[in-house]
């Protein structure tokens, strides 16, 4: 399995950082987790058409997450996909597009999708996946794609540490010294550190001012015992 990080930036700008968006691909089938504003572009530029994307999984319903998920559709109508994009999220996901679709409707009855929410175990275009409720503003989930943990949005519990994958891939959006129930920051994410045997663990979602002390948290993560690093937009993780 091929993890690509589409986008590893925020709601707020960063040189060359498109806004959250994963993509797993297995025996050439691919699917989306998360699809930030950015998303669309950033998949052309690394060669991906969006007619090759079987399925969406949001971790969450904010506009850094799933900015592009209409226009990812309206490109698909476009270009003439037939195939229905499977769309995963929490609950309110269906509302939520519902919603968009009355501010488009032109788009009514063009754009080929189907929504399922709140699944907690699921298989799609032949990966296994398992959903997790974290800790953020608004309900989000954590997936599990077959040996592939990815956080989205949350504050760090050890729950989700203790879960057993090759390659762990969590937020970091906040530098030290705050205070936060909706995000992860060095200090938080240390505590966590300890409860887990995850060997490698990618950090995403940096926030400007993170980014600025990034080598000084690496140092301060370098005694944890896993493999940790920053991820930038087009980085390949091979599983």
């Amino acid at each position: 399995m091929k993890v690509l990080a589409v986008g590893t930036g925020t709601a707020v700008p960063a040189e060359g950082r498109s806004q959250s968006c994963f993509m797993f691909e297995k025996d050439g089938r691919k699917i989306l987790v998360d699809v930030g504003m950015g998303t669309l572009l950033r998949l052309n530029q690394l060669n991906v058409d969006v007619a090759e994307i079987e399925a969406v999984l949001l971790t969450h319903n904010h506009l850094d997450h799933n900015g592009d998920l209409l226009g990812i559709l309206k490109a698909r109508w476009l270009s003439g996909v037939g195939e229905k994009l499977q769309i995963f999220g929490p609950k309110g996901t269906r509302y939520h597009v519902e919603s968009l679709l009355e501010s488009y409707p032109y788009l009514r009855n063009k754009l080929r999708f189907e929504i399922q929410e709140d699944l907690k175990e699921f298989e799609i275009a032949g990966f296994e996946v398992k959903s997790i409720p974290t800790f953020h503003s608004i309900k989000s989930n954590a997936y599990l794609v077959d040996e592939v943990l990815i956080s989205g949005d949350t504050k760090p519990f050890r729950e989700l540490f203790e879960i057993e994958c090759d390659l762990l891939i969590h937020e970091l959006s906040l530098p030290f010294g705050y205070e936060t129930q909706d995000h992860t920051t060095p200090e938080s994410l240390k505590k966590q550190l300890e409860f887990t045997k995850i060997e490698r663990i990618v950090l995403t979602h940096l926030y400007p001012q993170t980014l600025e002390v990034k080598n000084e948290i690496l140092s301060f993560l370098s005694d944890v015992g896993s493999e940790i690093r920053i991820a930038n937009d087009g980085d390949v993780l091979v599983v």
